[in-house]
């Protein structure tokens, strides 16, 4: 269900440092989805969260207006927009 949300509010992708469920039907969505795993057990919605922070992962900060660029190899981050190649 939040894929499904994050795809109709036009969001090309999530990161998770963890693990998600339901990889087949988040799949089908129109939303790139890199996790660490997936796992079978529902998670707790506690209703907590911040906005604009940077996040620590991994050995890597994540600021907010940065670029992730990801595929099934890895993700990198970029303070600009990368030039794709011809």
């Amino acid at each position: 269900m939040i894929a499904e949300k994050a795809a109709k509010n036009g969001w090309e992708g999530l990161v998770i440092y963890g693990c998600i469920r339901d990889v087949d039907v988040i799949a089908q969505t129109d939303l790139g989805v890199q996790a660490l795993a997936s796992h079978p057990m529902k998670t707790e919605k506690r209703g907590l969260g911040d906005l604009n922070v940077p996040v620590t992962f991994a050995g890597v900060t994540f600021h907010p207006g940065h670029y992730i660029y990801a595929d099934n190899n890895g993700v990198i981050i970029s303070p600009s927009p990368l030039q794709m190649p011809e």
